[in-house]
């Protein structure tokens, strides 16, 4: 696409110094703030974005819990309430002014709370335009999917269907909250199948719980080895697959390191096992002067494969693994600076 096109997308986002901008040699950046030029007060309205999010996936976690006390106790307000917000979530209504609006705040101040963000994309290619089917698989899962969650309000990632976790997404306040901010969906391996069958281009964390539980803020890791799933989906039906980095993902959040083997186990009955913590003051708000640096490699062209074996499936996931140790390597400099960039190494669990 032009970069005038994409421009006039994001217009209301001109005081992060939003453009289009060759970056290195065949990318292009759609996102680049500038912490130097931030006030306060866009800091603040950022802290408040943020940590509105994590309070909302929290709280959507324990809803469950929150109607069984309210129903038990009496409370039967908190009760309507909680079944209104669960009728509107459901609801199949379409985005409007209000929705757009919820969007663009989040968008235009999520940013400014961090050390500068930068979206970078590998092969010139930059949605939404003309393009092949893709699968976004965006690492690391960090301990509250920051990354993720700025390319899931980013205007050029508009088109993309972000997929959640089945329980996550379920939850009245998530859902209702994600269906107004952008194009969300479940990861649930029927909708997934669904939604790369209907053409649609896909985003997940494949590290899923076990890459949160191994969140460090000294060693990037990924946990990748053994997620085959999303490799064999993408083989089925011929799309092509754009591994994600998040620099500076692990950096936001402390997190209890070890027990590995014990957390790691856990996490394969869904049950989540970090123990992390940001501000001193507020241990749900990231810690500040942290840049984050995302850069969306380019395209890994599959073949469409309707019933995959275990090795042709092998092949390719050795082909993403490898891929996206190319892009942490290559732009670890850029994300991190010239010294602590050329002795950063990433994990691969």
């Amino acid at each position: 696409p032009s970069p005038n096109k994409i421009l006039s997308q994001s217009t209301f986002r001109t005081k992060l110094n939003i453009m289009v901008t060759p970056a290195k040699k065949n990318t292009v950046s759609v996102l680049e703030s500038n912490p130097a030029t931030t006030t306060k007060f866009e800091a603040f309205l950022g802290a408040i974005t943020v940590s509105s999010f994590i309070v909302i996936w929290l709280s959507s976690a324990a809803s469950p819990l929150i109607l069984f006390i309210s129903l038990r106790e009496g409370y039967y307000k908190i009760t309507a309430f909680i079944i209104l917000i669960t009728i509107i979530a459901y609801l199949p209504w379409k985005r409007g002014p209000i929705s757009r609006c919820v969007q663009r705040f989040i968008d235009s101040n999520h940013p400014q709370y961090y050390n500068g963000v930068s979206i970078v994309f590998e092969g010139g290619e930059v949605p939404p335009s003309e393009h092949r089917q893709t699968f976004f698989a965006v690492h690391p899962h960090g301990a509250f999917c920051i990354g993720w969650a700025l390319l899931f309000t980013c205007p050029t990632m508009h088109r993309v269907r972000f997929c959640f976790a089945p329980s996550l997404f379920a939850s009245p306040f998530f859902r209702l909250f994600s269906r107004a901010v952008g194009k969300p969906g479940s990861a649930a391996r029927p909708s997934m199948n669904a939604y790369l069958k209907n053409g649609e281009d896909c985003a997940l964390p494949p590290g899923g719980f076990e890459e949160a539980t191994l969140t460090s803020t000294s060693q990037d890791r990924v946990f990748i080895k053994k997620r085959y799933g999303f490799v064999r989906l993408c083989l089925k039906y011929g799309v092509a697959i754009r591994p994600v980095y998040v620099f500076g993902e692990g950096r936001l959040f402390s997190n209890v390191q070890g027990f590995w083997r014990n957390r790691l186990a856990l996490n394969r009955f869904g049950i989540p096992t970090i123990i992390v913590w940001g501000r001193w003051f507020f241990p749900l708000l990231p810690k500040k002067g942290v840049k984050i640096y995302i850069v969306v490699g380019k395209p890994i062209i599959l073949p469409k494969i309707e019933n995959p074996t275990k090795e042709e499936v092998a092949v390719w996931h050795n082909k993403y693994i490898a891929e996206l140790k190319r892009i942490y390597d290559e732009y670890k400099e850029d994300a991190y600076g010239a010294d602590e960039g050329k002795v950063a190494k990433v994990e691969v669990w």
